[in-house]
């Protein structure tokens, strides 16, 4: 079982190779929102700081998603989950900014990290997201850019 917390999102528009999951560049994609925008995190301690992994390579299939969230359960014991669909896959209730814990394995739960996701427009989401995260691994440098 892997130390670091595990970051979950939905897919790549970049292509599936496993280090490009969340990858915080270019400038503007989920992860770069995620790691400098939203964490404030420098790129090097988000990368050495988080495993990362989206769920489906291509386009969205909730039956791809669900298998691969089952097998990504008895792997990690912090998982921090991005977006509604995201929770969908692990069966658990999409309740932004909060913390779940189910079978051993603890959850952070954040929307989406899109440019798209209206509940980032709330000028404490930033703030509620590092606490979040910081609940379930409170030794990550977040927030400290």
């Amino acid at each position: 079982m892997s130390s670091k917390p595990l970051i979950v999102g939905e897919s790549n528009p970049y292509g599936g190779h496993a280090d490009f999951a969340l990858y915080p560049s270019p400038d503007g994609c989920s992860g770069h929102r995620l790691c400098c925008l939203i964490l404030r995190m420098r790129r090097k301690v988000y990368i050495d700081s988080f495993d990362r992994v989206n769920l489906v390579v291509g386009k969205w299939a909730m039956k791809s998603a669900r298998s691969a969230a089952a097998h990504l359960r008895t792997e990690h014991g912090r998982i921090i989950l991005l977006g509604s669909k995201v929770c969908a896959a692990f069966d658990i209730p999409f309740k932004p900014f909060s913390g779940h814990e189910e079978d051993g394995v603890r959850f952070a739960i954040l929307p989406h990290p899109s440019g798209l996701c209206r509940l980032w427009r709330d000028p404490d989401a930033g703030a509620k997201a590092r606490n979040t995260v910081l609940n379930l691994a409170p030794e990550l440098e977040v927030g400290v850019t």
